[in-house]
């Protein structure tokens, strides 16, 4: 078990021995022994607090330093008996906080707040192999994967890692998310394969406890869809769950859904991302019965106001306040109300980042996948001067809003470049349906935790969430009314060169047109720039319905 302070390498093996030896069992003679795996999702290094209306007003939740003393204070209920864990995207499609400082402070982070074990995410393949392979190189904890593999056979980090917590072996598996080659830019996962990850759990479950293992984790980068009534939830983490065998605990991530369920005899749990809730999950191991005999989660929201933040990691996130605010701070624009963004519907960030695309190159349309909008606008990056008004708390109140140059990286935090290109009328309903492929229809409503939905400009369509994936796409109109019909006509067009590229499952799109421009960035922070006070709203771009 790492523990904050304490090295890693042999001082943290000689830790995990002694503080096993100290501890004692919980009641009945010491026939029983108590571990407790403390879990958040998709953390995505929120070294800041985030922001979360409470009645009306805006509270402050978690950030690095705040989780610290909250982990700290889980440590100290079982203490040699509890370990910190996620399930990979912990940095990529981070704030400008830890992205410009190509999200290094995310791991170090990490090491300051006593994570113990991760695995990989998608978002940790963002910028490559080179940089993942650098930033792993930084950790004082453990990477575990067993489903991505080499040419040579070997996986890109240790399939597993057993503890000693209590006396127990406490044995983890790490999945990484099958879809992760074309989540990313292509390319950036090299020649690793991602593999099915259920029979690999059922395999090394099965190993482990022949080797002894007291209990058996796994740390999945796969997330729930829904959660439906009881609390079961649906989508990939739940088809995993059904399937295997031999496992105490799943910890999923990937998609911001709470779960905290029981499927198939493994306590399933995933937290809302960013750190704003986080899991204690309790485990009692009968010696004598040799089995788990009791376990349970609580889910909590780590409030900032209720906790004296740890003082060794805020003075470090100071220290990349310092470097990131004389780039990110500089007053831009006002935005007369929140812009925010959505997944799953037409948004007003998603119409006024492809309004400013399609009028800053030209071009008939314009469309980027709902996933390249990382935050609303403002955003949660916090400049300076608390005399802006923003809506997160500790600034004067809006609206209106005061934007700064780093709203625009929180927003797009991916470096994605800008392409014109041309499409034809089957290429752009190809590309919709893509977009609708993941989407479900979820107690009569269209639910969608993928995030290649498109937000788009130029043109308006109708789809039916009923239809089966690549049928549902009803109606494709230009903004004069002309149908936009899936035949050869071309029209001019602009996106991110990562769906341009293939990403997201957009490989109908590079076509050999494309001219690579500016940073999305950079060209929506120029427009709000000029034109000084911005707003957006929901225009019915997008709607459903079974006919045109």
């Amino acid at each position: 078990m790492h523990r904050r302070g304490l090295a890693g390498g042999l001082a943290g093996l000689v830790a995990v021995t002694l503080l096993a030896a100290c501890a004692r069992p919980i009641g009945d003679g010491g026939h029983s022994g108590r571990v407790t795996i403390v879990a958040v999702s998709d953390w995505h290094a929120q070294l800041e607090p985030l922001s979360v209306t409470v009645d009306g007003a805006p509270r402050p939740v978690a950030g690095a330093a705040v989780l610290a003393a909250y982990f700290d204070r889980e440590r100290r209920e079982n203490p040699g008996g509890t370990i910190v864990v996620t399930a990979g995207d912990a940095f990529g499609a981070t704030p400008p906080l830890a992205s410009l400082l190509e999200d290094v402070p995310a791991v170090e982070a990490q090491n300051a707040m006593g994570f113990d074990i991760d695995t990989l995410g998608n978002h940790s393949f963002d910028h490559g192999l080179q940089r993942l392979r650098k930033l792993m190189s930084l950790a004082r904890f453990r990477y575990v994967a067993a489903n991505i593999v080499g040419p040579d056979e070997r996986t890109i980090t240790p399939p597993t890692h057993v503890f000693i917590l209590n006396g127990l072996r406490v044995a983890v598996i790490g999945v990484g998310n099958p879809e992760t080659p074309a989540l990313v830019a292509p390319g950036r996962t090299g020649d690793y394969r991602f593999l099915d990850p259920v029979p690999l759990i059922n395999a090394h479950a099965e190993r482990l406890r022949g080797e002894g293992a007291h209990i058996v984790v796994v740390l999945a980068h796969l997330g729930a869809t829904a959660v439906g009534p009881g609390g079961a939830p649906r989508g990939p983490l739940a088809e995993v769950a059904r399937a295997i065998s031999g496992v105490d605990v799943l910890i999923g991530d990937h998609s911001d859904v709470s779960v905290n369920a029981v499927v198939g005899g493994a306590l399933v749990v995933e937290n809302r991302s960013r750190g704003a809730e986080y899991a204690v999950i309790d485990l009692v191991y009968d010696r004598a019965r040799r089995a788990v005999v009791q376990k349970s989660a609580i889910q909590k929201r780590p409030w900032a106001d209720r906790i004296v933040p740890d003082a060794r990691v805020e003075a470090m996130i100071e220290g990349y306040r310092a470097q990131v605010r004389p780039l990110f701070d500089r007053k831009v624009g006002v935005a007369a109300a929140v812009l925010e963004r959505s997944r799953e519907r037409e948004s007003p960030l998603g119409n006024f980042e492809t309004d400013v695309l399609r009028a800053a190159y030209g071009t008939q349309l314009a469309f980027d996948v709902s996933g390249a909008l990382r935050d609303d606008l403002p955003s949660g990056y916090q400049p300076a001067d608390r005399r802006l008004r923003r809506s997160a708390p500790g600034y004067v109140a809006g609206p209106p809003y005061d934007l700064v140059r780093g709203d625009f990286f929180a927003i797009f935090p991916f470096d994605n470049l800008a392409v014109t290109f041309r499409i034809s009328g089957r290429g752009l309903w190809a590309a919709l349906e893509n977009g609708l492929s993941h989407g479900l229809v979820e107690d009569g409503r269209f639910t969608n935790a993928a995030g290649r939905f498109l937000q788009i400009s130029g043109f308006t369509y109708r789809f039916d969430p009923r239809r089966p994936p690549g049928r549902r796409v009803v109606a494709v109109r230009l903004l004069d009314g002309r149908p936009l019909r899936p035949d050869e006509t071309e029209y001019t067009a602009v996106t991110s060169d990562f769906l341009y590229r293939g990403g997201d499952g957009y490989t109908m799109i590079d076509n050999g047109s494309g001219t690579t421009r500016e940073l999305i960035a950079e060209t929506v922070g120029r427009a709000v720039q000029e034109q000084g006070t911005v707003t957006a709203r929901i225009e019915g771009r997008i709607g459903e319905g079974s006919g045109e």
